[in-house]
């Protein structure tokens, strides 16, 4: 297995703020071993998948389905694993 440290956008991600649904895109980082590039990806958006921050997350009437995108995949030489923080920002529909 090989470290990977893979880049993700996510977009269209509906958060209650202030009695109303907000639509919110983010940017965020995660370590996986996987053997190969593709597979890391897959673990990656897995990992967003399985996150209980998301847990509400479904398709609503009226709103873009949530999606996540692998932005860059980079091979490490040794685990890596970063704080699994957010770096949020606001979309419209």
């Amino acid at each position: 297995m090989t470290s990977y440290l893979v880049q993700l956008r996510g977009a269209y991600f509906p958060l209650h703020d202030n009695g109303k649904w907000r639509l919110f895109g983010f940017q965020t980082f995660r370590g996986v071993e996987a053997s190969s590039v593709e597979e890391a990806e897959e673990l990656a958006v897995h990992s967003i998948q399985a996150d209980p921050t998301w847990s509400h997350v479904r398709p609503r009437h009226g709103f873009p389905v949530p999606r996540i995108y692998p932005e860059e995949v980079i091979e490490t030489g040794v685990p890596v694993f970063p704080d699994e923080e957010y770096d949020f920002f606001e979309m419209g529909k």
